[in-house]
């Protein structure tokens, strides 16, 4: 078997058509999905780029690996601990041809983790320079689709980053047209039980971010569309290889974007339009096609699931769980969590819980602000409360009103952090070791 991770940077599940969008921006995506399993509840264990990347490769969330956000943005800092084994390492150690397509070692404190284990390693923008949001779908095409054809006989793991949709909007002039509104009257317009009208994956109609002619959602949808077509380019070069049935495909994302809404375009915060994310698996040697999971899923989950599917037998711990015992109900979790810097989230049910620790609130990043003014305290704790399912565009925080929620949501999360550290420190506590007050000099030997 061959095994094809594709991780789609920034994407948003809400704006693929297999989850339910208005608009085309995914037909290739979308076939996919009916050929295999759509996980509707799939959520990021760690956000952004950094921790989301390394939930994905390790099978950890950033409580064990102490990833955070700010490695990636602050030279110097910070590695991935060398005794944490990465999915790459596990896959060549055990006869596969490892390569990835890829350009996260061009992060600013060059995390050596994202190349540990890579018989092939691509940087497919060719540079060293921080530029790799600007790399496209279609630079890494041209060197992905001539390593397929030549290394067809291999059993491989690939490894495919796409940084569209990510910020700048650069995809080529064909795809900055395809869809463009001219007022909330060409948009689909839903009312929320929280009483207020929103346009799905847009956020509240009061607030829609405007846009213009280098960031808007209509170009956000674009950047889908091209990215598709550039995986439609891999899927049939697969099917010419007579390799398509015998590849597990899974394809997700890193973290979604807030495009806008509270007050952020980017993705800082842990409210749905960036932690919940597409999780689309195809292999119709282990799965029918057409099957949709309700079950929660994670990144952590992916490692386990693709050892499990390879039949690799591996003696490491992981915090997540093979996709299959969430598809057959052995694994069915109550609620799940996810982190980053200075904030942790938990989602169970129709309630989602937001807490924003001492150091975020003391020494906020500017990012942050917009959303912090809209936290109520609570026991020395910045609190956001929401019913996801009465109010989907999280704009009614009900922490004061519903205590007893955020009690048992507390707890829940109190007690899945006691669990995780097994009596060590909170490294949300430990948070202010990364900064670095002054920019670390180079000397010359």
């Amino acid at each position: 078997m061959n095994v094809l991770l594709i991780v789609i940077d920034t994407l948003r599940a809400d704006h693929l058509g297999c989850y339910g969008y208005y608009r085309n921006t995914s037909p290739t995506i979308d076939r996919i999905a009916k050929e295999g399993v759509v996980f509707n509840n799939f959520y990021a264990s760690g956000v952004c780029t950094g921790p989301g990347f390394t939930s994905i490769i390790t099978g950890l969330y950033p409580i064990n690996t102490e990833y955070y956000i700010t490695p990636w943005n602050i030279p110097n800092t910070y590695q991935l601990d060398d005794n944490i084994p990465v999915l790459a390492e596990i896959m060549v150690d055990n006869g596969f041809t490892t390569i990835a397509f890829d350009d996260l070692i061009n992060f600013r404190s060059h995390p050596k983790h994202f190349v540990r284990g890579y018989e092939y390693y691509i940087n497919a923008i060719r540079t060293s320079k921080w530029r790799h949001h600007h790399l496209i779908a279609g630079e890494v095409n041209l060197r992905l689709i001539p390593w397929l054809k030549s290394h067809r006989y291999d059993n491989f793991f690939m490894f495919v980053h796409y940084w569209d949709p990510h910020m700048p909007y650069n995809q080529p002039t064909g795809y900055r047209d395809i869809f463009r509104h001219k007022s909330i009257d060409d948009l689909k317009v839903c009312e929320a039980k929280a009483g207020y009208k929103y346009v799905p994956g847009w956020g509240r109609v009061e607030e829609i971010f405007r846009g213009d002619e280098n960031k808007s959602i209509d170009l956000y949808d674009g950047e889908i569309f091209y990215v598709d077509h550039s995986l439609a380019e891999i899927f049939s070069t697969l099917y010419e290889l007579d390799l398509m049935d015998d590849t597990l495909i899974i394809i997700t994302s890193d973290h979604g974007e807030q495009l806008g809404q509270h007050g952020v375009y980017g993705h800082a915060g842990l409210h749905e339009s960036v932690i919940k994310i597409p999780l689309i698996i195809r292999y119709p040697d282990k799965f029918k096609e057409n099957i949709r999971i309700d079950r929660y899923a994670q990144h952590v989950d992916i490692v386990p699931t693709i050892l499990d599917l390879a039949n690799i037998k591996y003696e490491g711990n992981f915090d997540g769980y093979s996709i299959r015992k969430i598809i057959d109900g052995s694994i069915d979790r109550e609620y799940v969590v996810c982190e980053t810097w200075g904030e942790r989230a938990i989602v169970s049910g129709e309630w989602k819980l937001i807490v924003h620790y001492e150091k975020e609130l003391n020494n906020p990043r500017e990012v942050i602000k917009p959303i912090l003014e809209k936290t109520v305290m609570y026991r020395g704790l910045g609190i956001e409360l929401y019913n996801i399912v009465k109010d989907p565009m999280e704009i009614v925080n009900l922490a004061e009103n519903e205590t007893s929620i955020v009690e048992k949501l507390l707890a829940k999360l109190n007690s899945w952090i006691d669990d995780k550290l097994k009596g060590r420190v909170d490294p949300m506590n430990l948070l202010d070791r990364y900064i670095s007050p002054q920019p670390i000099k180079y000397q010359k030997i």
